[in-house]
């Protein structure tokens, strides 16, 4: 029902409730667990709905037996899915929001929600043990094999400019000619017309071999790097011709590159697998360093075949 509240509930068999992998288009998963990193994928996770016009689901796992990434107290659980309804509903009033509480590890929890979701969403640190690691091991997992793409959401390390979505936003996209970076692109581009921002191509020519990263896009060449630039800003112009479009190429390997950019970016956008090696691996090792590194939020891109 647009623009209502919705409760339900994985246990139980509460009436109207969602079941878990159920598809809905558009449908965003967002995992809550009480910890600074949840709150402000909360927060992202609510916009990002607001523009797409999605629905929204809040997941939250909970345990008797308080392994690493749950809440331990099903009374707990119930407390975070209230707070963070009435937390949607007062910032993204026009957001459909549902819930789902599960008994299951928190990665296990997230995986079954998002399938058939477009998107699941996560913080980079949660409530789980060496929260002194950027990214946790249930962001990893997430990253690892959730069937849907993945945005993980860090704090700002200053505060964001006033101008996100009024045109001076910048999305960056790694580019390197594969299909992974094109799905990549194409989704910046449907996030750069929703909220009004400019779009930043990069690629890496790494020569084979010279950086000493295993994970080198190895586009090979200054001037195949340039062809993927161009091609990728082209395909922007073409495909939504009032959008700000820019692009870059760079000696740094691709990972390195990345993160350097993402310093003044508000998203960080990239495909799950690239030219690099080990290309038969969900994710990367760019899209790896680049959850752990980011200086802002980052949305890995997976293939349609995978949800």
């Amino acid at each position: 029902m647009s623009g209502g509240m919705t409760g339900g509930e994985q246990e139980g068999g509460t009436p109207g409730a969602r079941p878990a992998g159920s598809r809905r288009p558009g449908h965003i998963v967002v995992g809550v667990d009480g910890s600074p990193g949840a709150a402000w994928a909360l927060d992202w996770a609510g916009s990002e709905a607001e523009r797409a016009g999605a629905p929204l689901t809040v997941v939250v796992a909970w345990s008797f037996g308080g392994f690493t990434g749950a809440i331990t107290k099903k009374d707990d659980a119930h407390d975070l899915v209230r707070g963070a309804e009435a937390r949607l509903a007062a910032q993204h009033p026009g957001v459909t929001v549902d819930h789902v509480l599960s008994e299951q590890p928190a990665s296990y929890a997230l995986i079954e929600a998002s399938r058939g979701a477009d998107l699941l969403v996560v913080g980079s640190r949660g409530l789980g043990g060496f929260r002194d690691l950027l990214l946790g091991s249930v962001g990893q997992h997430c990253l690892t094999h959730a069937p849907c793409s993945v945005a993980v959401i860090r704090a700002p390390e200053a505060p964001v400019p006033a101008g996100w979505g009024d045109g001076r936003g910048r999305i960056v996209v790694g580019v390197d000619g594969s299909e992974g970076s094109g799905r990549a692109l194409d989704w910046a581009i449907d996030e750069a017309r929703r909220s009004d921002a400019r779009i930043d191509v990069v690629s890496s020519w790494v020569f084979p071999g010279t950086a000493g990263f295993v994970y080198s896009v190895d586009v090979g060449i200054p001037d195949r790097a340039s062809h993927v630039v161009d091609g990728a800003v082209d395909h922007v112009a073409a495909t939504a011709p009032g959008l700000v479009v820019g692009g870059r190429t760079t000696e740094d390997p691709p990972a390195v590159a990345l993160v350097e950019a993402s310093r003044t970016a508000q998203l960080l956008v990239v495909g799950s697998r690239g030219l690099g090696a080990f290309a038969g691996l969900l994710l990367g090792s760019v899209g790896h360093h680049l959850a752990i590194h980011a200086h802002c939020p980052l949305v890995v891109v997976r293939s349609a075949d995978r949800a």
